[in-house]
């Protein structure tokens, strides 16, 4: 059995389209799981609370998402260190590496804690969220950040046990408590009428409830992890690892959110009704994102776990599996939504006006959402092998500066300006960002030497 076990979590032999897809399908779910929190908050609400109170939690979105992915972005350096010492079958390491994220995981949940408290009203009137919703929005953010420490625990600890190819326990503590998140927003919503502030509460509350799951599971000696509370610290090198792969990673992600606000404030513009309907079309998105990230994910595990054995000559398998699943998946997403998406959208919000608004961002984005595979693939084998940096320059250049430019300096001065060409914007910042990701990729194969049969070969002899 314990073969078997390995035989699985062993991404550094065997076909790599079968292993990848089995392992990101838990993940996915998982992810999934995650975004219906979110999902869960804007269509109870919506359906039983009203539009106003929907664009007040979707007015939230961009701003979460900015303080956030900073942190969650670091969780990915977790799992790359953890796989890269998993591939080398290091137990010191893995040892070093689980309890070092767990101290990142306790001090990143305080700092996110602490800033979504006191940058919510700031930042929600800096993007002009209208008058009507913004205290509805403020209260929100604030509670739902009480629950900043939980989030970041379970992350970092699904981060960790995807480095030793585990994905299904964390699906599972998901599942629990996304049904109990679920059941409090409804009893706090439908029967006691408590809106924006029932529906954070249960968000919040089911996040412990994940956080607290995980821990225990870590606490195993399964996989050689065995994280103890007690032995928690900073170990200095595998820190460093961590935070060097994961902080760009959670610029890069800060920069897609930055970019994002200055969407959010350019649709604001158009009124209550439009921002509920780009909360709506918004939240359909993350389903597909909760796919297609967690073949990213899967991506940078199976680069982390062959770089640490010494098989980079399977890259370039992994990447191509990886293109391919998620373009895939992205693909009948945008043919799902061009054919029903007035229909999925009626799960959220039953108003004419907001689906209608709704309508006109999927046209754009989820129609052309494939374009992203190019940028998912080749930016988690770059980080994968360690090289972070450039994909967040290439984020912070092609897609937050890009959208900046147009947004700020071009599209306020169109003879016509209409919501699509605020939308627009996305599509061409993919294009820009993958083309590089691509091309920032086979550099540092060619530099590595990792390219050419005959380089390929000598590794495999060694």
């Amino acid at each position: 059995m314990e073969k078997l076990t390995k035989e699985k979590t062993d991404f550094t032999s065997g076909r790599v389209l079968k292993k990848l897809i089995l392992f990101s399908i838990p993940m996915a779910l998982a992810t999934l799981l995650q975004v219906l929190f979110n999902a869960a908050d804007i269509a109870i609400v919506g359906q039983f609370g009203g539009s106003q109170y929907q664009a007040a939690v979707g007015a939230t979105s961009s701003t979460v998402h900015l303080i956030v992915n900073l942190f969650i972005g670091i969780s990915i350096g977790a799992n790359v260190a953890m796989a890269n010492a998993y591939g080398a079958k290091d137990e010191t390491r893995k040892h070093k590496v689980v309890h070092s994220a767990m101290a990142l995981s306790f001090t990143s949940g305080l700092i996110v804690l602490v800033a979504g408290l006191f940058l919510a009203k700031p930042i929600l009137t800096a993007i002009d969220t209208p008058s009507e919703i913004i205290d509805y929005s403020t209260v929100y953010m604030q509670i739902y950040f009480l629950g900043a420490p939980a989030m970041m625990v379970y992350n970092f600890g699904a981060a960790l046990m995807r480095g030793v190819g585990e994905t299904r326990k964390p699906l599972y503590y998901l599942f629990v408590s996304g049904v109990l998140n679920v059941v409090i927003n409804a009893a706090t919503v439908i029967f006691f009428h408590w809106h924006v502030i029932g529906v954070a509460l249960g968000t919040t509350l089911s996040q412990y409830v994940a956080a607290v799951w995980i821990v225990f599971d870590l606490r195993r000696e399964k996989y050689g992890i065995g994280y103890s509370i007690r032995k928690t610290r900073f170990y200095k090198t595998q820190t460093k690892k961590i935070l060097g792969i994961g902080i760009p990673m959670g610029l890069s992600s800060c920069f897609f959110s930055l970019s994002n606000l200055l969407v959010q404030s350019s649709v604001n513009a158009y009124g209550q009704t439009a921002i509920a309907g780009n909360t709506v079309a918004s939240n359909i998105d993350t389903v597909c994102d909760a796919f297609a990230s967690s073949v990213e994910k899967s991506v940078v595990t199976f680069v982390g776990q062959n770089m640490g054995a010494k098989k980079p000559e399977r890259v370039h398998r992994i990447v191509g599996a990886g293109l391919f699943v998620c373009a895939a998946i992205q693909g009948f997403y945008g043919g799902l939504c061009t054919l029903f998406g007035k229909y999925i959208c009626m799960i959220y919000n039953s108003d004419p006006a907001v689906i209608e608004w709704a309508i006109k961002r999927m046209s754009v984005l989820a129609a052309m959402q494939c374009l992203m595979s190019l940028m998912y693939s080749y930016g988690a084998a770059l980080r994968g092998m360690g090289y972070s940096f450039f994909p967040m320059l290439i984020n912070l250049l092609f897609t937050c500066v890009v959208r900046v430019i147009y947004l700020t300096f071009i599209y306020p001065y169109l003879p016509t300006r209409t919501i699509l060409l605020v939308y627009i914007v996305y599509p061409v910042t993919w294009i820009l960002s993958g083309a590089m990701q691509i091309l920032a990729f086979y550099i540092v194969m060619h530099k590595k030497g990792y390219l050419g049969k005959r380089k390929k070969r000598e590794i495999a002899a060694e």
